[in-house]
């Protein structure tokens, strides 16, 4: 919320929590984890860097929300329970994307990490010196150029 927002003689402290638009930022978060997930499973990995401005942007929003709720813990018992049955349920939802990127995330790592031992396994294979031998057997010199 903004200063112009606060009504005459509030201060901030005093200010309900806006659970609504901590719903909102939480769900828009899980959007956008389940965008990289989908990137992810299809290895379109160079796409995923035009969702980490965004990414950033709501995640510094919910941490700000937590340091607030840390701060003044009070502030939570405000919360209709409708409300706080809506946030659970999006946190739960968020919680399991979250895991599956994650996953996702180890996965193209091994998968980029066994593409470059792959190239560089061929690289070495091909830079080897090749001999010969009196009979015109092809062999490999006891060294590697790499």
């Amino acid at each position: 919320m903004n200063k112009d927002a606060m009504k005459a003689g509030e201060t901030p402290a005093a200010r309900p929590l806006d659970v609504k638009a901590i719903i909102t930022v939480t769900a828009r978060l899980a959007q956008l984890l389940a965008e990289e997930v989908d990137l992810l499973a299809d290895m379109k990995v160079s796409r995923i860097e035009h969702l980490q401005n965004e990414k950033l942007y709501l995640t510094n929003a919910l941490e700000a929300q937590k340091k607030l709720i840390d701060r003044q813990p009070h502030l939570t018992d405000s919360i209709p329970s409708q409300d706080r049955r809506d946030l659970e349920e999006v946190v739960n939802v968020f919680q399991d994307i979250l895991q599956e990127n994650h996953r996702k995330l180890l996965l193209a790592r091994e998968v980029n990490h066994k593409i470059i031992q792959a190239i560089t396994s061929v690289v070495k294979d091909q830079s080897k010196s090749k001999t010969y031998d009196d009979r015109g057997i092809n062999d490999v010199a006891p060294y590697e150029t790499l």
